[in-house]
């Protein structure tokens, strides 16, 4: 089982009539959640209960996760978008989360269920380099829909250090201009057009592109590394993601030895490995392998 620690999920609201104050149902909503603790049987409280613009955030006193709930109005049947409720704007908005659901399922199995790996380690890089201004998880998904839909960021016949190298580099392409003119730019949702990141701020954004600019210079320099430089190539990686999220292991270490022959590499008549074809001697590139677990 996987060890999710970030839930979200919707509660549909019912009403007849006239459609209730979003800021009414957001406090309801949240009184409810109090008891929510003693409901799942976890015992203790709701240790940060705090309402959020279009959700309700809660944690728990001895449980390892949290929760955001969105209360939702389904005025066109949940095939159509909905309504969530926007503090600030004092409004309910159209979202459509089932249906991105569906797109993201079709888009990850068109891309050798590449993609929701891709958002999960992205979402891990934002989590390690940012402690503050971080921009919010959706717009990180958002960004990686949008780059491999596009066909910008392709996963035939890349590993996921590639992958994940390509995606940074293609944000950096495209968000640059806004970088050196000025402003901050659209992160457009999937289903409905409209510019989730509309309150990115300008400080926030620059605080983005410098990291990501530094973890881009990381990843190419552990990419370029040799079949005898592992401990310098995991280093680098270490700086891109953390070293708990890129601990060193023999499993890791295989992992990248077969990376390396996929790529293709060269075997020297002095029997030297490199990814690189000799220049000083003959040389032969064996057929590409893989890494399939461990043996039993």
């Amino acid at each position: 089982m996987h060890n999710i620690k970030d839930v979200d999920f919707l509660v549909f609201v019912g009403y007849e009539g006239e459609k209730p104050e979003p800021t009414d149902v957001l406090k309801s909503l949240r009184a409810t959640l109090d008891d929510l603790p003693e409901a799942l049987g976890y015992g203790g409280r709701a240790q940060t209960l705090r309402g959020q613009r279009r959700s309700v955030h809660v944690e728990f006193d001895y449980e390892d996760f949290h929760l955001d709930v969105v209360p939702a109005l389904i005025p066109d049947g949940t095939d159509e978008p909905l309504l969530v409720p926007d503090r600030q704007w004092g409004k309910w908005v159209d979202s459509h989360p089932l249906g991105y659901g569906k797109a993201l399922s079709e888009l990850n199995a068109a891309n050798h269920k590449k993609v929701v790996p891709l958002i999960k380690a992205f979402k891990h890089w934002r989590t390690f380099q940012m402690q503050r201004n971080r921009p919010k998880s959706y717009w990180l998904e958002c960004l990686v829909y949008r780059h491999v839909d596009k066909g910008w960021t392709t996963t035939d016949s890349k590993s996921y250090a590639e992958l994940f190298t390509d995606l940074l580099r293609s944000i950096r392409e495209r968000f640059q201009d806004k970088l050196d003119n000025g402003g901050v730019p659209r992160v457009p949702d999937p289903m409905l057009g409209n510019n989730v990141a509309f309150n990115w701020e300008r400080s926030a954004f620059e605080s983005f592109m410098r990291r990501l600019d530094e973890s881009i210079g990381w990843a190419e320099q552990a990419l370029g590394k040799g079949q005898d430089q592992l401990d310098e190539a995991v280093a680098l990686w270490q700086k891109v993601f953390g070293e708990e999220y890129f601990a060193d292991s023999p499993t890791l270490r295989k992992r990248q030895n077969a990376e390396w022959l996929r790529r293709g590499s060269w075997v020297a008549s002095s029997g030297a490995v490199s990814v690189h074809k000799p220049e000083q001697e003959k040389g032969v590139k064996p057929r590409k392998h893989g890494f399939y677990g461990d043996e039993r």
